[in-house]
């Protein structure tokens, strides 16, 4: 029997984070069989983790719960509790924690390489050149693991591919098929729409037929690029799952610097990432063995931020629009070579 009976993991958001916690989850529970996994996140983002067969339980947390939250930490005996958040929400929930008959709870929380994010973006001083992903940073914030093994994992309802097969165009059966995710959260990491306009054309032109992917967010793109009879909208408000089901249908996946580029990689889809104002170095690059990076390296202004900016602090935004759709299909040819 495992020494270690329970542990539980916090990482409340936000979707692209917690699926990079698959591998770690997965190392725990190949190094420890008999321990029980919790998982604390937001209610928004429960479909990255819902079906993920290493988890016994996952708590949902609410601004107005935390005090509930709290008596049930308490109340469960872990052994570990392991904070991949590492703010202020979850310095909250560990707050006041008890140790329970003369047990030791050990809390682990993941470092954040803060101080050298800041030097990058603001002094482009490089001290992250090592690239670690964040899959790998969380692994690490476990002593009692080790591993390398970073290929994601994402399940969902087996209904959902009958679903998405509902749904399936029949004339594409046997037909080349790439899935695009043209939104991201902030305007600096998305490649431009007139851009990706002129990509979807050029891929047409090749004979690939086209799926939109993305949330409710996207909404807006997706519809101002479904403008032709290859292009097949499948935006949707937020069904992670049948996002998922739709994807594992495309032969490779065009994405920016967002969730749904680590979902293409956690369904093992060639993925094809534009990154504008961010960089690999930060950790988020594609965990992915057939996937490539798009990216202007002939700035010395990238990365003007880690997360993404709402405009361009240069107001040329040349880190995306100097990146022409030639440059991405070329990028992208290589990863079709045996489609």
């Amino acid at each position: 029997m495992s020494p270690i009976k329970k542990i539980l993991i916090i990482r409340l958001s936000s979707l692209g984070d917690i699926l990079l916690t698959s591998p770690l989850l997965r190392e725990i529970k190949n190094r420890f069989p008999d321990c029980k996994i919790d998982f604390v996140i937001k209610k928004e983002f429960i479909q990255a983790i819902e079906f993920n067969p290493n988890l016994n339980n996952i708590l949902l947390y609410e601004a107005n719960n935390v005090n509930s939250l709290k008596k049930k930490f308490n109340s469960a005996n872990y052994d570990y509790i392991l904070d991949l958040q590492n703010n202020f929400r979850s310095r909250q929930l560990l707050k006041g924690m008890k140790s329970e008959v003369q047990r030791i709870l050990r809390i682990y929380k993941f470092k954040k390489p803060t101080f050298k994010k800041f030097l990058l973006v603001n002094f482009k001083i490089n001290l992250l050149k090592d690239k670690v992903s964040i899959a790998q940073r969380y692994v690490n914030t476990f002593p009692l693991i080790k591993s390398t093994d970073l290929q994601l994992d994402f399940h969902y309802p087996i209904d959902k591919d009958a679903d998405a097969d509902s749904i399936f165009p029949r004339n594409l059966i046997g037909k080349k098929i790439l899935g695009i995710c043209p939104g991201s959260k902030h305007l600096t990491k998305r490649y431009p729409t007139e851009l990706f306009a002129k990509l979807i054309k050029n891929l047409s032109s090749l004979d690939y037929s086209i799926f939109l992917f993305g949330g409710i967010d996207d909404k807006m793109i997706c519809t101002e690029l479904a403008d032709n009879s290859r292009i097949f909208n499948f935006q949707n408000d937020n069904d992670l799952y049948l996002t998922a089901a739709m994807m594992k249908k495309c032969s490779a996946v065009i994405s920016n610097d967002s969730a749904l580029m680590h979902l293409s990689c956690a369904l093992n889809v060639p993925t094809a990432a534009i990154f504008g104002s961010t960089v690999s170095e930060f950790g988020f690059f594609p965990l992915n063995k057939k996937s490539v990076i798009i990216e202007n390296n002939d700035l010395n202004c990238r990365p003007c931020t880690h997360i993404g900016r709402n405009d361009c602090p240069k107001k040329h935004f040349k880190c995306m629009k100097d990146i022409s759709p030639n440059m991405v299909i070329s990028k992208l040819q290589p990863l079709m070579k045996n489609e």
